[in-house]
Parts: structure tokens; C-alpha cells; sequence
């Protein structure tokens, strides 16, 4: 990837997660003012079954603040769900944590959602919320409500981070799918449109010529099958954060390992470690292609489109 190319693509991040985060802070000062709107069915009276500690407990009431803007109340998660995402913020926990805990939970912060929820699992939910809370104010010299408006930003952050990943991925992919789309239609290889394309999410399927099937979906990302049979697979990874790499990796092995026994396998990718690289060479792939060169570089394409038509389906000569 040039120097450009990644000062817009930090661009593009900062500016990504700036705006989750402005949105998400409306949304908690939102949620506070609601939860004051249920201070009166808060009753903390049995705080040991809430799993309050009582000396953050004393910590919250001297330094002037409503508990209930700090300690989840099964009361007021019955009341306001979506409260659940002011509370979790506070304990600087990943909603991916919290579903291990009770499953869920992310229809409790959709504001969209009408969820059902169980005493039980609203409890349990709490009880998590107040222990990590109590050990973050017990362990906080002179703590303060500024204190927790810095964890709820936190972990928006960390949150819209995971997010903007996941937006990269997918953008990638179907900046891919959009740019082999557009390339088999001016090049005179569609045939005709079995399935129509979403807009959103590039995928449908087409016949080719000679009879060639290809298919925009998912796992694999894109697939070609003549009579049937899968004879071509690309798997697209655009993520670009090394500390994933691996993860990304595991998927792709899945994918290839689950393919024809003649299948021709390819990887289009983001980033490529080191320790990646020892693994690819070890799978059942013919090749791996830079998403960054394959969407910035035409010589880079050619030699893509080239390799999956002509080489492997064998359909480019004359096209």
C-alpha cells in the first residue's frame, strides 16, 4: 500500500470513529437522563445480591453522585434495555464479553428491538456490571462521574474501532466483487443473471460463458462451478490489522479445506505477516492477491483476472 493510500485510509478511520463516537455519546447522555427518569424504582437496600461492594458503594454516595447512574438495577434494565449499554461502558466490557455471560444482550441496546427479558438473566447481567464496576471506583483514588464518562468513551471507542474493521472487510469485499462485476460485463462474459445482485451486499449469480456459474456470496466470497461442481473459489480478507491476521487465516483455511478436492483456490487479502505467510504456503491455494494493488493498480487486475479466467476456468481467450 503507497504513503497516500494509507494516509486515506487513516483519514477514513479517524473520521469513522470520531463520528461513532459523537453519536454514541448523545445516545449515553440520553440513556442517563432516562435512567434518572427511573430513579424511583431503585431500591439498592440488598446491594450483597447485586454484587455492589460497599466501600464503592460509600465512594459513590460521598462523592455526591445518584447510584444508579453508576450500579445497574434489575429495575431499570426491565424498564430502559438499551440502559445496559451506559452500564457496560462503565465497566469498560465488550459486548461480546457480556453475551458470554447472557446471551442477548444486544437486542436489550438495540433501540429498535422489543426484547423479553427473564428476572434471571437481568440479574446476572447486573451483578457483572457491579463487580467490575465496585473494582474499578475501589481501586480509583478520589473517584469521580468524570471517571466513568472517560470508560463509557472508552469503550465507544474500542467498540468503533472493532466496527470500522468490520466496515474495512466488507467495503473491501465488495469493492472486489463491484470491480470483477463490471469486468465480466465489458468483457463480453455474461451470459445471463440467475439471482439478482443486492445493492448493499454485492451477491448473486450469473451464467457465464461456456456455461460457467459465478456466484457472489459469502464463505466463499466468490465461486465459479461448471455442471455444478465448484472448480474456482476466492476468499477475500481485506482487513488490514496484523493483531487479526490469524483469525482471518483460520477462516480461510475452513474455506479451502471444505472446497473440491480440483478446486483452484485464491486469496485476496489485506495484510500478509510473516507468520501468515508460513501458513499460506502450506495451504491448498494456487495464489494470493493485495486487495490495495488488485483495487489501485490496473497491471495488478489484469494479471488478477487473468489469472482466474484464463488460467483456471479457462473462458478469457477471445473474450
Amino acid at each position: 500500500m503507497t504513503a497516500d493510500r494509507r494516509t486515506e485510509d487513516a483519514i477514513e478511520r479517524s473520521a469513522f470513529i470520531a463520528g461513532r463516537v459523537a453519536s454514541a455519546a448523545e445516545t449515553d447522555a440520553a440513556l442517563i437522563a432516562r435512567i434518572e427518569e427511573l430513579q424511583g424504582l431503585t431500591d439498592f437496600a440488598d446491594r450483597g445480591s447485586l454484587a455492589i461492594e460497599e466501600t464503592a458503594w460509600q465512594q459513590v454516595l460521598e462523592a455526591g453522585i445518584e447510584p444508579s447512574l453508576v450500579f445497574a438495577h434489575p429495575e431499570v434494565l426491565k424498564a430502559a434495555p438499551q440502559a445496559s449499554l451506559h452500564y457496560r461502558g462503565l465497566a469498560l466490557l465488550s459486548l461480546k464479553r457480556v453475551s458470554e455471560i447472557a446471551t442477548g444482550v444486544e437486542r436489550w441496546e438495540d433501540p429498535t428491538a422489543a426484547p423479553q427479558l427473564s428476572d434471571e438473566r437481568v440479574l446476572k447481567v447486573c451483578r457483572l456490571y457491579n463487580v467490575v464496576i465496585s473494582s474499578l471506583i475501589f481501586n480509583t483514588t478520589d473517584w469521580a462521574m468524570d471517571d466513568a464518562y472517560r470508560n463509557v468513551i472508552a469503550t465507544i471507542g474500542i467498540s468503533a474501532d472493532g466496527s470500522v474493521r468490520n466496515l474495512i472487510g466488507q467495503l473491501g469485499e465488495n469493492a472486489v466483487k463491484n470491480k470483477m462485476f463490471r469486468w465480466v460485463t465489458e468483457h463480453g462474459l455474461l451470459a445471463g443473471e440467475e439471482e439478482p445482485p443486492d445493492e448493499s451486499e454485492p451477491g448473486g449469480s450469473w451464467i457465464l460463458k461456456d456455461g460457467i456459474r459465478m456466484i457472489f456470496a459469502s464463505e466463499p466470497d466468490i465461486s465459479f462451478e461448471r455442471d455444478g461442481v465448484r472448480v474456482t473459489l476466492i476468499e477475500i480478507k481485506a482487513g488490514k490489522d496484523p493483531a487479526g491476521a490469524l483469525e482471518r487465516l483460520g477462516a480461510v483455511k475452513k474455506t479451502f479445506d471444505e472446497a473440491p478436492p480440483r478446486c483452484d483456490n485464491y486469496l485476496v487479502v489485506g495484510v500478509v505477516t510473516p507468520t501468515m505467510r508460513l501458513r499460506l504456503d502450506e495451504m491448498r491455494m494456487q495464489r494470493d492477491f493485495d486487495i490495495d494493488q488488485l483495487l489501485h493498480d490496473e497491471a495488478s487486475w489484469d494479471d488478477f483476472v487473468d489469472e482466474i479466467f484464463n488460467h483456471s476456468l479457462r473462458i478469457l481467450q477471445g473474450a
